[in-house]
């Protein structure tokens, strides 16, 4: 550990000159957040104006060598939280090098101390707390799904494997670990090794679904996506094509919109239920997309055509749902599968015998295998 102090200080020198992330226009400063002491250390908090109870709790850590300053400038979770409703904390790292405990617990203790201080400010949802992080800040996110699993809904650390190795995770959780190409202090070529170690513990299908051409406001992204893995629980990973060592804007809502599925029990799911018994054919039939029509046109033009039906392979299919989110609901109202339309026709579940509720932008289908 001693000599990886020094190089990610010096790493982090480097790119703590690049600025110009987070730059400019309306965006808010650290100076628009509180700063509040817990345990004598400090950290920063944003809380949307009329902020109702029970909301969410998001945690972003720096990299190391760095602060507060640095991660609100670059990620400006702010802009997610005021249109989505939930807190924002950015803690300071416990040392002069700024670094967080990526291998032991007090670090972790640390953040079950700001967890309970956000219930008392803000009575956060205790059940759907986040842990994101940046570089050493990933480092420790890892590092906290062995040690404070049973405190964190699902994980999202950003260009951060762990040098110590991969740790052993307490519970099977979510991951979604965006990580450029070039990165050049903790590289590319590491990633797959290292996210390996958690689709082996979680019991993951072998194979990704992957997404290239990833829609992404910067760089060419590809999402891979395994799962459903033991507990449901799903891990993405984002490669981010030309992508050096920094933490960026442009995935914060990616992030989000991924880990705001989960509480601490698992997939957070709103059973859906069918348009109307006319609208829905069960087991073999393809969905008539005639009968639904004029409803769609109503909600989204877009979604007039879609439909949904059973393959000769009993897998459930999707066609014409171009961009559009899809999940699949089973019996009891538990996501079994989220995903995106990406072209005329896709497999989107293979799954067990029985009937699913599939949910394709607004528009609601019922199908069976």
């Amino acid at each position: 550990m001693k000599y990886l102090l020094p190089i990610l200080a010096a790493a982090s020198f480097t790119f703590a000159q690049w600025g110009g992330w987070g730059g400019g226009g309306n965006e808010k400063t650290l100076s628009d957040y509180q700063k509040k002491s817990v345990s004598g250390r400090e950290i920063h908090v944003y809380a949307p104006s009329n902020l109702p109870e029970n909301s969410p709790l998001l945690i972003s850590c720096h990299g190391m060598d760095q602060d507060p300053t640095y991660q609100q400038d670059n990620t400006h979770w702010e802009a997610v939280a005021d249109t989505a409703g939930f807190v924002v904390v950015y803690p300071r790292g416990g040392t002069s090098y700024s670094t967080w405990d990526i291998s032991g617990d007090k670090d972790t203790k640390w953040m079950v101390e700001i967890i309970d201080q956000m219930y008392n400010d803000y009575k956060i949802d205790k059940k759907r707390v986040y842990l994101s992080g940046f570089s050493m800040g990933g480092m420790f996110t890892y590092n906290a799904m062995s040690k404070i699993a049973d405190k964190i809904a699902a994980f999202a650390p950003t260009s951060g494997t762990n040098v110590m190795g991969a740790s052993k995770a307490q519970r099977p959780v979510p991951i979604i670990h965006p990580h450029g190409t070039t990165d050049d202090v903790l590289h590319y070529s590491d990633v797959e090794g290292f996210i390996k170690n958690y689709r082996d513990q979680f019991k993951c299908p072998s194979q990704a679904e992957v997404q290239d051409n990833y829609p992404h406001q910067g760089e060419k992204a590809t999402m891979y996506t395994w799962g459903p893995c033991d507990g449901g629980v799903y891990i993405k990973h984002m490669k981010l094509e030309g992508r050096g060592h920094m933490p960026s804007k442009n995935e914060v809502s990616d992030i989000w919109n991924f880990l705001k599925q989960w509480d601490v029990n698992g997939l957070i799911s709103e059973k859906p239920e069918p348009e109307s018994s006319s609208s829905s054919e069960i087991a073999n039939q393809e969905l008539s997309s005639s009968s639904q029509g004029t409803e769609a046109l109503h909600m989204d033009p877009s979604l007039a055509l879609v439909s949904v039906y059973k393959s000769s392979d009993n897998s459930i299919v999707v066609s014409n749902a171009q961009g559009k989110s899809i999940m699949v609901f089973n019996s009891l109202g538990h996501i079994v599968r989220t995903t995106r339309g990406t072209g005329n026709v896709q497999k989107v579940y293979t799954g067990a015998k029985g009937v699913y509720i599939v949910k394709v932008g607004s528009r609601t289908f019922k199908t069976s295998l």
